[in-house]
C-alpha cells in the first residue's frame, strides 16, 4: 500500500477552544508542520491510503505541554545585559536557548571586550533558567540552529577576545550540540581537521531532510577594524565538513546581515547587511539559497516597492502560520530601530506591521557632547520594546520572544525580556530593562536622550 500524507494534528487534550498554530520543518522529504491546540499535543502526520479508505494512523514526534499564561514569569534570575547573541527555539520543551554574548562597555557605539560564556533558557509562561555545567567558552557573534526532531541546537564558531584586552580576536571553527532534554553541551567538532577556517558572523541552518547543518558566510579577519569577508558554503553531515559551490545571483561580499531558515522552501534567507568597512551604507536587499539546489535567487532589491531602510544586526525569522519572514529593529545608518516588518516569499513583497519609534530629529550634540543623541531626535511609541540590535529574537506560540541586544544611541547593552503576540499585534513587556534604555522608557526626564 502507498502512503500519502495529509497535515493533521493529533489532539490529545484540549481545554478551551483550540488555536491551530503550525510550526514547520522538514523530515525526510515531506513538510511536517507542528500544531499546538490549547493544551496538551502530539506533533505528527496521519497516514492515508492513496485512494482506499483507511482509517489507520500513525503519529511521529513529542508531546508538549502549551503554557496557559505566556505573560507569566516567575521570580527567578534573569540573563545580565548582553548583546551580539543568537537564540534557538524547541517547541517540544518549550525552551529557548541564548548562550554568551558580550557585555563590554560601548564606545563610540562600539562594544568592547566583555566575553561571557553562561547558558540560559528561557521558558514562555516560565522564565529563565540559568544551565550549569560544561559548556562552549567564552564568544559571541557565533551560527546557531535548532534541530527539532533530534531535540538540539547546533552552535559553531565565534569570537573572543580578554576583557578589556586590545588586539586581535581569537576566531573559532568548533561546532557544538546543547542537548534540549538533558540540558548539556557536547562538541561535535573541534575545527582541526578538513573544516571551515575559524570565522564569526556566519549564519547557520539545519536541513532535517538530510540531517544536515550549514553555514554560509562569515568574516575571517582576526583585527576588529579589517574585515575579511567570505562567501563560502560549508556542510557538516555524519562528523564530516564539506564545502560546495552554490550557483545562480548570489548577494555581494557582506557582514552583520540577518538570516533565517525558510523551512517550507528549505531556504536560507538572508537580509541587509553591510560590506564590512563600516563607512559605506548598509543593505537592505533579500536573497535566498535553495539547500536542495544549491542556487541563490535574489528575492527584493530594497528598492522596488516599500522595504525596510538599509541596516545592519537585523533580527529575521520564518513564520510558518502565515508564509512570511518576520524581521525587527536593527542598527540603521541613523540609529537603531524597532519597527516590525513582514515579506511575502510568494509575492515578493515587505509590509511594515508595526511601526513602533520614528526617527525625526537632528542625530548629534546634546548638553556639549558630540555623541549624545538629543532627546527630540525620536518620536517613541513607549508601548514598543527600545530600538535595538543583536538581540535574541525566536518565533514560539505565534509570538515574537525578544531579550537583550545593544541600543547604540544609548551606548549600553539591554537585559529586558518582550512578546509580540502575533494574533492582535501587540507587545507586552515580561522583564523590565535596567541598562540600555532611553530616558522616556525609563520614566526618567531628561534634555538628551539618554542621560
Amino acid at each position: 500500500m502507498t502512503l500519502s500524507f495529509r497535515e493533521q494534528p493529533v489532539i490529545v487534550a484540549v481545554s478551551g477552544e483550540p488555536v491551530r498554530r503550525p510550526y514547520t520543518h522538514r523530515s525526510g522529504g515531506d513538510t511536517m508542520r507542528f500544531f499546538n491546540a490549547g493544551a496538551l499535543v502530539v506533533l505528527g502526520l496521519v497516514a492515508c491510503s492513496g485512494g482506499d479508505e483507511d482509517t489507520s494512523t500513525e503519529t511521529r514526534g513529542p508531546t508538549y505541554d502549551i503554557p496557559a499564561d505566556l505573560d507569566a514569569i516567575a521570580d527567578s534570575e534573569s540573563p545580565s545585559k548582553r548583546s551580539e547573541i543568537r537564540s534557538a527555539g524547541h517547541i517540544s520543551t518549550n525552551s529557548i536557548l541564548i548562550f554568551g554574548g558580550n557585555d563590554g562597555p560601548i564606545v563610540n557605539q562600539i562594544p568592547s571586550a566583555a566575553y561571557r560564556k553562561d547558558t540560559w533558557i528561557f521558558e514562555p509562561g516560565l522564565g529563565w533558567t540559568k544551565i550549569e555545567g560544561d559548556s562552549p567558552s567564552k564568544r559571541a557573534r557565533y551560527a546557531i540552529a535548532s534541530d527539532e526532531e533530534n531535540n538540539r541546537a547546533l552552535l559553531f564558531g565565534g569570537r573572543f577576545r580578554e576583557d578589556g584586552g586590545s588586539g586581535d580576536y581569537t576566531l573559532y571553527n568548533d561546532l557544538w550540540a546543547f542537548d534540549f532534554l538533558t540540558r548539556e553541551w557536547t562538541l561535535l567538532d573541534d575545527g582541526s581537521g578538513d573544516a571551515p577556517a575559524p570565522r564569526y558572523y556566519s549564519q547557520g541552518m539545519w536541513d532535517s531532510s538530510t540531517q544536515t547543518f550549514y553555514i554560509w558566510g562569515g568574516n575571517l579577519n582576526t583585527n576588529a577594524l579589517v574585515f575579511e569577508v567570505t562567501d563560502e558554503l560549508w556542510a557538516w553531515s555524519d562528523g564530516t565538513w564539506t564545502q560546495l559551490t552554490p550557483t545562480g545571483n548570489a548577494p555581494s561580499d557582506r557582514s552583520f546581515l540577518g538570516s533565517l531558515h525558510d523551512t517550507a522552501r528549505n531556504e536560507l534567507v538572508i537580509f541587509g547587511g553591510q560590506i564590512g568597512n563600516l563607512s559605506d551604507l548598509a543593505y537592505n536587499d533579500t536573497y535566498a539559497l535553495n539547500i536542495d539546489s544549491l542556487e541563490w535567487r535574489r528575492l527584493h532589491n530594497g528598492k522596488r516597492s516599500a522595504a525596510p531602510t538599509t541596516r545592519m544586526h537585523a533580527q529575521i525569522t520564518y513564520d510558518p502560520l502565515e508564509d512570511r519572514y518576520l524581521l525587527f529593529g536593527g542598527h540603521t545608518d541613523f540609529g537603531d530601530m524597532n519597527d516590525l516588518w513582514a515579506f511575502d516569499p510568494e509575492a515578493g513583497e515587505w509590509e511594515e506591521i508595526y511601526i513602533a519609534d520614528v526617527l525625526v530629529g537632528e542625530r548629534f550634540g546634546c548638553a556639549g557632547n558630540p555623541s549624545e543623541v538629543p532627546a527630540d531626535y525620536v518620536e517613541m511609541d513607549l508601548s514598543a520594546p527600545e530600538r535595538r540590535h543583536n538581540a535574541m529574537y525566536t518565533l514560539m506560540y505565534n509570538s515574537l520572544w525578544v531579550f537583550g541586544g545593544m541600543h547604540a544611541e544609548c551606548s549600553d547593552h539591554l537585559d529586558d525580556t518582550w512578546r509580540y503576540d502575533l494574533t492582535d499585534n501587540t507587545w507586552h513587556e515580561l522583564i523590565e530593562a535596567t541598562s540600555g534604555e532611553s530616558c522616556l522608557r525609563a520614566d526618567d526626564a531628561c534634555d538628551c536622550l539618554c542621560i
